[in-house]
């Protein structure tokens, strides 16, 4: 479309631009202050797993069995479960703790084998969805919409799980603190599962860096602006995810989703420096042998000494 200049004020006027239509100015230098490559584990928007749109999307990726977008495939997830329940010899009655267990597709199927399970998340959508499909299925399962870094449980659980990834997701404090807490809401002689990214397997995953506008998307339901960064902090094995989203009325948004990634050394060091003991290293939570590297994934079975 071609602009016209008021000769006045030297700005670009658009003839077929609506009266009605309030004008707003797009900040390009704020814009690009914002896709700079920020400080190692910097924070962007604190409302994300409970956004009223992006909790919406986030619930549908979760239950759509064709993706692993947000929770793996129903046939992983069975195979998870299986061993799971298998390789820690978790006895009808044993109690299960899913850490960011999102709409409770691994709590669900545990229950259904007689643990006692309880589920925590940080998304009101998930929660309340987990809670009305164990209603459903007339499973007793303990639902708590809370953030797993300010968990208070003592020595309740004889097992507990952080799966698909999210331990990598954390800053290092935050991971420590989690451990820590994790540590803490076990039984003596209780264990601990979690899975995280290997460097192959961030690479794969990885976001492509551009920009795209939207009539509708993941991040909003109304025409938007994205524009999405990668960063890697390559010191200290992490890379960066970065989003910029940006309303038609000039508002943004900014999102940070940061992946630690590791190797069965470097995990096994950071899980056994909160007092755990590693007893085993898996390519992922289904059984599969660890190959350095081939693996996209490295998971542990850590256990907390009974004395």
């Amino acid at each position: 479309m071609k602009l016209t200049v008021d000769d006045q004020t030297d700005t670009p006027i658009d003839p077929h631009k609506d009266a009605q239509t309030p004008a707003y100015i797009l900040d390009i230098k704020a814009l690009a202050e914002l896709g700079r490559k920020p400080e190692l584990f910097a924070r962007g928007e604190d409302l994300f797993w409970d956004h009223p749109h992006i909790s919406k999307m986030m619930l549908q990726a979760h239950l759509n069995p064709e993706t692993d977008a947000a929770s793996r495939r129903p046939e992983i997830i069975d195979a998870t479960v299986a061993w799971l329940v298998s390789e820690l010899g978790l006895n009808p009655n044993a109690s299960f703790i899913d850490l960011g267990c999102g709409p409770g597709l691994y709590c669900t199927r545990l229950a259904r084998r007689g643990l006692e399970v309880t589920g925590l998340d940080y998304s009101r959508r998930s929660i309340q969805y987990a809670r009305e499909q164990a209603k459903r299925e007339g499973l007793s399962i303990e639902y708590r919409y809370q953030n797993y870094l300010t968990m208070d449980y003592e020595e309740r659980f004889d097992a507990a799980s952080i799966i698909f990834c999210d331990l990598g997701a954390l800053s290092d404090d935050d991971r420590d603190t989690f451990l820590e807490r994790v540590y803490r809401a076990l039984k003596p002689g209780g264990v601990f599962v979690a899975d995280v990214f290997t460097q192959r397997g961030r690479a794969k995953g990885r976001a492509t860096a551009g920009w795209d506008a939207y009539e509708s998307s993941f991040w909003r339901p109304h025409p938007h602006l994205v524009l999405t960064s990668t960063f890697a902090y390559p010191e200290d094995n992490v890379e960066l995810d970065q989003y910029i989203v940006i309303e038609e009325d000039g508002g943004t948004s900014l999102y940070r989703i940061w992946d630690h990634h590791y190797t069965a050394d470097t995990l096994t060091a950071v899980v056994e420096a909160r007092g755990f003991v590693v007893e085993g290293v898996w390519g992922s939570l289904t059984g599969e042998k660890y190959h350095k590297e081939k693996s996209e994934m490295v998971a542990v079975v850590a256990r907390k000494p009974r004395n």
